[in-house]
């Protein structure tokens, strides 16, 4: 060791320092001294070395917890992408099922709606090529019309005949007999004058209502002289003068048949009452 040192001429740092600490010199405030610079350079240099070396492996491992968090939520994240995509296809399938379905069933349908569309156009054109023929829909018209025009004439049988006659004045005479006076136009004889029979007067009225009031009171000519034979009824067709002189025939067999009860005919159907109940009812009107 002395040989090293003569060959180097100088002694270890460390050897000086022994041969320093060993000599008697060194006093205990001198050792304080150095205490105290000791302190103070760990206090001033190695500890903040130490506190920045602390926080450098602190950084370390919570930057390496953060990086393993972040890629766990990716991971995380493309995994409920991964979901979304598949429950995105699966309903896009469903879509295109229900698509395909509603349109099958819409082509099902209007096939069959055409096709009972169609069935039903020709039974209704076949239908109404029967009913409503030409001929059919004139003859309707015509008696619509003719019903029309007949609804407010009046006819009256049993009126005297005579060449020099004046038919507005006759009407007017038996009308005020029943205590009415409306206007009357259109008077005349209804038929081929014959010399065995005498022909039923026509005339009409402003309104319907109005011959429905004449009808009405007509039944008041019965009591009054020179009028009992006179009778008013309303301008019916053919037809329904066919009808309503069966029902005339059908009054005479039930009045025969039971005289105590009283027949007319109302509504064109035959009602009765009995004998007093009719002459109360005509007593009291």
């Amino acid at each position: 060791s002395s040989g090293i040192n003569a060959e180097y001429g100088a002694e270890p740092p460390c050897v000086a320092q022994k041969r320093k600490l060993d000599t008697r010199s060194i006093t205990k405030d001198k050792l304080i001294e150095w205490l105290e610079n000791a302190c103070y350079l760990l206090d001033t240099c190695a500890i903040p070395l130490l506190q920045k070396a602390a926080d450098v492996v602190e950084n370390t491992e919570h930057g390496q917890l953060l990086r393993e968090k972040v890629d766990d939520q990716k991971t995380i994240i493309e995994l409920q992408q991964k979901l979304l995509d598949s429950k995105e296809e699966g309903l896009k399938n469903v879509e295109t099922l229900l698509q395909n379905v509603v349109q099958n069933e819409l082509k099902s349908v209007q096939t069959t709606v055409k096709s009972e569309i169609k069935s039903y156009s020709s039974a209704l054109t076949n239908t109404c090529s029967a009913v409503f023929s030409e001929k059919k829909i004139r003859a309707a018209v015509k008696s619509a019309t003719d019903k029309e025009d007949r609804s407010r004439n009046v006819i009256i049988y049993g009126v005297e005949e005579s060449d020099t006659e004046v038919i507005p004045e006759k009407v007017s005479k038996i009308l005020q007999e029943i205590g009415e006076k409306p206007i009357v136009k259109d008077c005349c004889r209804v038929g081929a004058k014959k010399s065995t029979t005498i022909r039923p007067v026509k005339f009409t009225l402003s309104s319907c209502d109005m011959v429905t009031q004449v009808l009405r009171k007509a039944r008041l000519l019965r009591s009054k002289d020179g009028f009992k034979s006179v009778y008013v009824c309303p301008d019916r067709t053919v037809e329904e003068r066919r009808a309503y002189k069966k029902l005339i025939i059908e009054l005479k067999l039930k009045r025969e048949a039971e005289p105590d009860k009283f027949f007319t005919i109302r509504n064109n159907k035959i009602v009765s009452n009995s004998v007093n109940s009719q002459a109360a009812s005509e007593a009291a009107s």
